[in-house]
Formats: C-alpha cells, sequence, structure tokens
C-alpha cells in the first residue's frame, strides 16, 4: 500500500490494481474502505484501463521480496522491475471482471475512489526524485515522500467587473501576490523538528498550491451555466490565466532568489526542458475579454533564469474558508442549493434562518415579475433547493442558476477535465449522481474521466450511503430466525436468576459509584458513563456527545436512557449479562463512514457505544471472553424531515443536523459550516 504525504502518519492509502489483494480489497464493506484520515484508494494504471477496454487478461503481481536484489530496495512494483526484482504472479484474471467489480462497490456506497498513476506521473514536475503513489484524502495534492502542502484560494466572487464580466486585472495581480505569499510560507512554515525530512522535502522541492473558490459565484455573475458547452471554455480560460500568472511570478522569483533545488533533472530544467505549455480541452471560441497569453514568453523566462517552484497550481476543497468569505461555490463545485434553512444554536434555541443566494435575489429582482410572484418563487427554491420546476420563472434565468443536482455526471466530469488541462497538481471534485443511476453509468464515467486527463475521480451516488444498510435483508431474517435467548437461562430445569432480580423497576439510590469511558467517533467524542449498584452490578447508563439540543445530543441521550431501563427493569437476567446482550446488539452498526483503523476502528456512535461498554464488561474488572459477532442491523429511517435538501444528507458531527453532503472530494455541513477538510 502506498502512503500519500510524509511516510509517517500518512493519510492516504492506495492499493495498486495489480496488488495480489485487491479483490478481497474492493470486496470489503463500507466500514471496512471508509476510514477517516486514512481513506484507501484503487490506483489505477493505463495499461489496466485498457486491458479493461480489449476485454484482456490481467495479472495480479508482487516482487519477489526473498530475491536478493530486493534487500534494501523501496519504491513501486514498477521501480521494482526496472531495479531487476523478479516478479511473481500471484494469480491471472479478467481485467474487465475486476473493474466491474471496483465500479459495483463504487456504486454502492461512493467507496473506493480511483487514482490514475499514469496520468499524474505524466505531469511529475521531479520524476528524477520519485514516483507519485498517492494524494492526501480529498484527492487534490500527489506528493513525494515527506512532502507537504502549502495551499492557498483565490476568490473568484471577489474578481467581478461591470456588466457581468471579469476583472482580469484585478485577477492578475491577486494571483501575483498569491503565489508570492505562498512561496514565502515555504521558508516561515514552523515543521516539525523532530521530522527533518519535512523541512527538507518542502525546499527541495518548493512545491506550492493555488487554488480557486467561488468559481460557481462568477459563472453565475456572468451568466454561464455550470456544465454548459460554453463553462467548459470559461472554466479553462479561468484556470489558465491564473496558472499563466502564477508561473510568470515563479519565473520573476527564480531571478531574483532563485530556483528550487532539484530543479536539475526536472521537467524545468533549463538545460534539457522537457516542459510544454498546457493546452485547454477544447479550442478557445468565445471572448470574454481576457487579455492574451503569451506562453512562448514562459518557456524562454524559464529557459534562462528557471523558475522558483516545481509545482505551482492545486484546487483543493474550501468549505471552511468558502463559508467564511461567503461563497456559494465551494472550491471548483457549483453551488448546493439557491436557498436553504440554517440552523443556528442561540443559547439553546433552535433559531431558524433564511439562506437565499444573493445572486438568484439579485436576478429575481430584476426580472419583471409582480412581488406576490416572488415570495411565491422564493418560498418555492427555499423547499427544494432548485428552481428548474418554477414555470413562472423566466427561462434565461432558469438556464444560468443550476445548482449541483442539475447537473449531469458527465458535464461534472468534463468541468473536472477542462481544469485539470491548467492544474499542474489535481483537484478535488466529487461527481455527483442522482438517485437511480445504474452500474453502466458509473463504469462510464470512470472511463469517460480516465480518457480526458483526469487524475482521479470520486463518484457518489445520492442516497447510496442509506442503501448500504437497507440492502441487508439477509441479516434481519436471520435475527428473526434465531433460536429464543430464554432457554439458556435455566440450567436443568431450575430458573437460576428469577428469585433474586425478581423486583419491579429498581429506585435509584442517592449515591452510586461508576465508570466514564471516553470514545471518539464518527459524530465526534461520546463519553459512556457506567454507574454501579450492588454486587458490582451495572445499574444505569449515561451518554453524552456533541451540543446540548442537538440532534446527535438527542439521541446518545435516548440510548442512555433505554440502557438504563433495561438494566433496571425485573428480570430473571443479571445486569451484566443485560449488558452484554445490549453491547451485541450495538457492535458492528455502520454509518456513513468510520473512525480510525484496525482493531480500533469505530463504525458509528452505537458501535463506539458498544466499545465502552466492552472496555467495561471485559477488559476493567473481568477476564476476556470470546469476542462477540458483528451485527449489522437494518437502518429504520427517520420521520420529521421533510426538506429534500436535508433528506440526502448525514449527521454532522457538529451541529447534529442531517445536512453532511459529499462535495469536493470532502464532507462538510450546509447548516453549521463544519468541514473534515
Amino acid at each position: 500500500i502506498a502512503q500519500g504525504g510524509t511516510r509517517r502518519g500518512a493519510n492516504m492509502g492506495v492499493l495498486r490494481v495489480d496488488h495480489p489483494d485487491v479483490e478481497a480489497f474492493i470486496k470489503c464493506k463500507t466500514s471496512e474502505m471508509a476510514i477517516t484520515n486514512f481513506n484507501i484508494s484503487l490506483g489505477i494504471t493505463d495499461k489496466f484501463m485498457q486491458a479493461v477496454e480489449d476485454d484482456a487478461d490481467w495479472d495480479l503481481r508482487f516482487p519477489d521480496v526473498h530475491h536478493p536484489a530486493y534487500k534494501g530496495f523501496r519504491g513501486t512494483i514498477d521501480a521494482a522491475e526496472r531495479a531487476g526484482v523478479p516478479i511473481k504472479v500471484f494469480k491471472t484474471i479478467k481485467a474487465r471482471k475486476l473493474f466491474n467489480l471496483f465500479v459495483q462497490q463504487a456504486h454502492h456506497n461512493g467507496e473506493p475512489g480511483a487514482l490514475f498513476l499514469d496520468a499524474a506521473n505524466r505531469f511529475n514536475p521531479v520524476p528524477h526524485l520519485y514516483e507519485l503513489e498517492a494524494t492526501n484524502p480529498c484527492g487534490e495534492q500527489w506528493l513525494g515522500p515527506y512532502e507537504n502542502c502549502c495551499l492557498g484560494s483565490i476568490n473568484l466572487a471577489q474578481m467581478l467587473g461591470e456588466n457581468g464580466t471579469v476583472d482580469w486585472e484585478k485577477l492578475r495581480q491577486v494571483t501575483k501576490t498569491a503565489t508570492r505569499f505562498l512561496d514565502h510560507v515555504v521558508d516561515k512554515n514552523a515543521y516539525v523538528p523532530a521530522v527533518p525530512e519535512l523541512k527538507e522535502a518542502a525546499h527541495k522541492a518548493r512545491r506550492i498550491g493555488l487554488g480557486i473558490m467561488g468559481l460557481a459565484d462568477l459563472m453565475y455573475h456572468c451568466g454561464v451555466r455550470y456544465g454548459s458547452e460554453e463553462s467548459l471554455e470559461f472554466c479553462g480560460q479561468v484556470m489558465e490565466f491564473i496558472r499563466y500568472f502564477s508561473m510568470e511570478t515563479s519565473v520573476e522569483m527564480a531571478q531574483e532568489l532563485g530556483t528550487f533545488p532539484a530543479i536539475k533533472g526536472s521537467i524545468y530544467d533549463p538545460e534539457n526542458l522537457a516542459w510544454q505549455p498546457p493546452t485547454p480541452l477544447t479550442p478557445h471560441k468565445r471572448d470574454w475579454q481576457r487579455p492574451a497569453l503569451d506562453w512562448q514568453r514562459i518557456v524562454e523566462g524559464i529557459k534562462t533564469h528557471g523558475i522558483r517552484n516545481a509545482a505551482q497550481t492545486t484546487i483543493a476543497p474550501t468549505g471552511t474558508i468558502g463559508t467564511v468569505a461567503g461563497c456559494e461555490g465551494y472550491g471548483c463545485e457549483p453551488v448546493f442549493a439557491l436557498a436553504y434553512v440554517r440552523h443556528v444554536n442561540d443559547n439553546g434555541t433552535d433559531l431558524l434562518l433564511n439562506y437565499v443566494s444573493p445572486f438568484f435575489q439579485e436576478a429575481l429582482n430584476a426580472a419583471s415579475l409582480p412581488e406576490e410572484t416572488k415570495e411565491l418563487i422564493v418560498k418555492q427554491v427555499i423547499e427544494l433547493g432548485s428552481c428548474q420546476h418554477i414555470e413562472q420563472l423566466p427561462q434565461h434565468i432558469r438556464n444560468v442558476f443550476v445548482v449541483s443536482s442539475d447537473i449531469t455526471a458527465d458535464e461534472h466530469i468534463h468541468i473536472q477535465a477542462a481544469l485539470q488541462r491548467f492544474v499542474d497538481n489535481s483537484l478535488s471534485k466529487t461527481i455527483n449522481f442522482p438517485e437511480g443511476t445504474t452500474e453502466e453509468e458509473v463504469s462510464a464515467a470512470f472511463m469517460t474521466a480516465w480518457k480526458l486527463g483526469c487524475k482521479g475521480i470520486t463518484v457518489y451516488i445520492t442516497g447510496s450511503r442509506d442503501k448500504v444498510v437497507l440492502e441487508t435483508k439477509a441479516t434481519k431474517e436471520k435475527k428473526e430466525g434465531a433460536p429464543a435467548l430464554l432457554p439458556t437461562l435455566f440450567e436443568g430445569g431450575q430458573e437460576t436468576q428469577l428469585s433474586f432480580w425478581k423486583d419491579s423497576k429498581k429506585p435509584r439510590p442517592r449515591t452510586l459509584h461508576g465508570y466514564t469511558y471516553s470514545i471518539e467517533t464518527p459524530l465526534g467524542k461520546a463519553f459512556v458513563t457506567i454507574n454501579e449498584n450492588g454486587g458490582s452490578q451495572p445499574f444505569e447508563v449515561f451518554i453524552n456527545t456533541a451540543k446540548a439540543g442537538s440532534e446527535t445530543a438527542a439521541h446518545s441521550e435516548a440510548l442512555g436512557r433505554l440502557i438504563s431501563y433495561i438494566l433496571r427493569l425485573a428480570s430473571p437476567i443479571e445486569p451484566r449479562e443485560r449488558l452484554k446482550l445490549v453491547m451485541e446488539q450495538l457492535a458492528g452498526i455502520g454509518g456513513g463512514r468510520s473512525l480510525g483503523f484496525g482493531p480500533n476502528r469505530v463504525r458509528s456512535l452505537p458501535d463506539g457505544i458498544a466499545k465502552a461498554l466492552d472496555e467495561y464488561l471485559f477488559q476493567q474488572h473481568w477476564e476476556k471472553e470470546e469476542v462477540i459477532p458483528e451485527r449489522p442491523i437494518e437502518q429504520i429511517p427517520m420521520p420529521g424531515i421533510d426538506s429534500p435538501i436535508h433528506k440526502i444528507g448525514e449527521l454532522c458531527p457538529e451541529c447534529g443536523q442531517a445536512t453532511m453532503i459529499n462535495e469536493e472530494g470532502c464532507r462538510k455541513c450546509y447548516t453549521c459550516g463544519h468541514s473534515e477538510c
């Protein structure tokens, strides 16, 4: 498994498509793959994709680790082959069969994503130092050993010209200033002294990643529909402009301060320049009054002075900074909704605030419509987030003001490809599919992304993570057909505990002793307190998590009350055994994502509670017993959520609202602005 970022504490693993364990990896459950801070994607090569197209055989292979040539070797299997290390074939299968398994799992829950290794390495600026193997979790930053991110984003929502134009001069000045700023960060950063390789790697290549946010805002202003053929050229022209002046500034800094130390042998080596100016996805035909760019001037500048930074551009997720800056569209993503309700915790009171896109409101105000009609339109947009269904709205407004649910997967992919042409690193983007998408459509998306030169792709089908649980009907049937537990309570026909636990619901003493366990869950840190009564028997359980007044806190309190009620009821089963049965039912319940890795992995809040109960029952006072098998259960949809915007989200660990959305290769909350990136 290749690890991205630093070799120590890497945060993404990439399993190559020719690895012997790749079949088993793809078939594993959601919770095995969606691991917070250690995501795993599939590293795909051009040879594999070609083999899929040709329906050819595919070898799963690994280096001969016992051969003398392997001793001391570190690198990819391709590097091992070049170094003369013998390669053993573990198994030969059909490439299309493996690809279909991959597509099936991605269709099932959005995991794993795909990283196109050869596409990334074709643009590796320092191939003499390393081969690129992996990225950070959001997929935008390919890094070598010990390298780190130095990223910044230009707010395109502030680059608005008059009469629906782009302020190109302001964008030029901001690009040049931001490039110098990020280069200074490389020097000023406080690297971890205990790992000197971090500073060494950063200074050797001086990578920076200047990106964008608010692209969708700029499109609204200029009257360009996100995803249209026109938008592909618009995106390309904007990103080309930024790349051009970022490189121009980097060449100027090389003349003033010197080149990056590893320039000899890189694609920017002035004595053997391998870098070529980028070209658009489609030829430019439209005029947005952009000044002309002379790429040959950049070529001559590199040959004369070199360049200061081995990489210049990256489009990262901007969920948090985009919210702070007031952007409607984060990173290079479309706007999620034109209007929605934001929940704010106002001293324990749930304060509801209606948010309406300022650009949409401005266009609506300019339309020749009665005020009553405008108010009705706003109410309808708040309900669904989109304006495409509103017939009273003028067509020219509906054509421009699209949101993510209005854009097809193919349009998403082409936008990504158009931007990738002028991003020398990569970009963070999620290809959102509507509910009901077929596996064939997902397969075509991966193939299209590869052919268009994308360096990676993440897909997400609306509602697919709910299907993971709803499809486990076999588990439910198995539970319903399981033998009754009552016979286990008797030995030799005699009741063993009934006379001792015959009381009605036991009253609570004034003072109880107990234990409190802290455990990290996908919804935040949980505190589980187990208080004991006579005979060191558990008597009650309190569960505290998230903020008071949130849905997550309410669910936690409800679980604690139910467990406590079970422990205090009259029963022939002693409380410790009852708590063990409760733990069995909670253990292994999977949610939309997991936290941790290996035996410490927590699949959901209930699974985290089960781990705390396990520690109390078996690790605190008692000897270890046999491991309890995991029992995933069918998820019951929760009533009371009327807004379609809320239905496709997951619970936010910060505010507890069901508005956690997959976007930009990351997850962020549209209620409170919380982001995982």
